[in-house]
């Protein structure tokens, strides 16, 4: 059993430049915020101990629309050659930073039905059990919102690819516990997508 006391880091990935949407995705309207500001309410509402926001495609116009004082942003100056660097942008920054965290808990800025329930269900799972990764289940495979513990910081740190944390969850499978959360594990790719989600679940 793990120790509930350790720290746990939620990574927000938003650095995307949205080409299939044709507006600037992490500031379109949802709720009383934006998709990335809900995103982030739900990691600072959530049990993780901090919250680290990785922006770099319209970063600025990105950073006008939300509230920086209760995260870390962090922009990736590789952004453009995938969602891997993102990752490893933060955590070179975690490596060098003076708190010590245990586990990372990656999220999406576009997956704005994951809520800081599930967060804190993904959390819960990981301190339960022996495993050293807890992962949603996506297109039959495990995906993210994922856990990783501290033995896979320094692979995560040197990705530089556009598959993310894919490659490890591949090579690690035995280590890994998969939860299902069902038709939550929405992105939003399209501006279709976006009206017909924020139609439904983004209007308060």
């Amino acid at each position: 059993m793990k120790d509930k006391n350790r720290k746990i880091a939620i990574i927000i990935l938003a650095a995307g430049a949205s080409k299939r949407m044709g507006t600037i995705k992490q500031i379109l309207p949802w709720n009383k915020t934006t998709l990335l500001g809900h995103v982030i309410e739900q990691g600072l509402n959530s049990n993780a101990d901090d919250v680290l926001v990785v922006l770099g495609s319209n970063a600025d116009a990105i950073i006008n629309k939300i509230d920086p004082t209760k995260i870390t942003i962090l922009k990736n100056p590789n952004w453009q050659d995938g969602m891997g660097t993102s990752i490893a942008c933060a955590m070179q920054f975690l490596d060098k930073n003076t708190v010590h965290f245990d586990a990372v808990l990656i999220a999406l800025s576009d997956q704005p039905l994951i809520d800081e329930k599930y967060y804190n269900y993904l959390i819960s799972s990981y301190f339960s059990n022996d495993k050293t990764i807890v992962a949603t289940k996506t297109n039959n495979r495990a995906g993210v919102p994922a856990i990783f513990a501290s033995k896979y910081f320094n692979a995560l740190s040197k990705l530089d690819s556009d598959y993310g944390a894919r490659k490890i969850l591949s090579n690690n499978q035995e280590d890994i516990l998969t939860l299902n959360i069902g038709d939550k594990i929405i992105d939003i790719d399209t501006l279709d997508t976006y009206k017909l989600m924020h139609n439904q679940y983004g209007i308060e």
